[in-house]
């Protein structure tokens, strides 16, 4: 897709939007692009900033977040059945939007195709949803619709089983091997994972704050310059690459 089918895009949902989370268009947009332009900017560096990356995704999630009275991002409640506790998105259409407007921008910035733009916003994206716990609104669309229907569905037939069962029905419909058993096993595999994403997601969390640590405290002996600070450097490289 090249840049004027993003404007055209844009184009064609814009006029009907005045304002979103309140906020008129023309602010949202101005606003939006230099979020955009300056994420790009800054994933183009050889040694990016990740503390200037989560500046401006934070930033960024206050526009594409439902906020409350007092302008903070609204959470669904701890017992939601599909996404407790995370964040709650503004409207598809909103979204998509913002979307469009981050990537012309990184796009202007110097991304070196449309497509290159888009992975910054999908980084950011996916950045939010691992740290603040932002869930991507989904689309209105009639085919959106039918799967939700249909991995609810799922959720309620399978709620009554533990994962333990779960695993053991599973073993036990691969042991048939016909397509219909086979149909299922997937149905549980996608049960099993939905299951676990929440644990999956934490720990995906505890690994990026020992890495920000370990480049914290690498950059802190690079300054010191010392040679006990370069046998640590190596010491710490050889492990890592064990």
């Amino acid at each position: 897709m090249q840049k004027t089918e993003i404007n055209s895009a844009i184009a064609e949902i814009v006029p009907a939007v005045e304002s979103i989370n309140g906020v008129d268009i023309a602010t949202v947009e101005s606003t939006i692009k230099e979020i955009g332009f300056a994420s790009q900017k800054e994933t183009a560096k050889i040694v990016k900033s990740k503390g200037e990356l989560d500046r401006l995704n934070t930033n960024l999630l206050g526009w594409i977040a439902q906020l409350d009275a007092d302008g903070k991002v609204m959470r669904y409640p701890d017992d939601h059945e599909f996404t407790p506790k995370k964040i709650i998105p503004i409207k598809y259409d909103d979204f998509m939007i913002i979307r469009g407007f981050y990537v012309d921008a990184a796009y202007d910035a110097g991304a070196v195709s449309i497509d290159a733009a888009k992975k910054v916003w999908e980084e950011a994206i996916k950045d939010l949803a691992s740290e603040a716990g932002y869930t991507r609104p989904k689309s209105d669309d009639k085919d959106a619709k039918r799967m939700a229907e249909k991995r609810a569905k799922l959720v309620e037939k399978y709620a009554p089983e533990s994962t333990g069962a779960l695993v053991e029905k599973k073993a036990e419909l691969l042991a048939k091997g016909d397509n219909k058993s086979l149909s299922l096993v997937k149905e549980i595999n996608d049960e099993v994972k939905r299951r676990e994403k929440p644990v999956l997601d934490e720990a995906q969390k505890a690994r990026a704050v020992t890495r920000d640590a370990i480049i914290a405290r690498a950059k802190e002996l690079c300054k010191a310059g010392t040679d006990d600070a370069d046998e640590l450097l190596i010491a710490g490289l050889l492990a890592m690459t064990k």
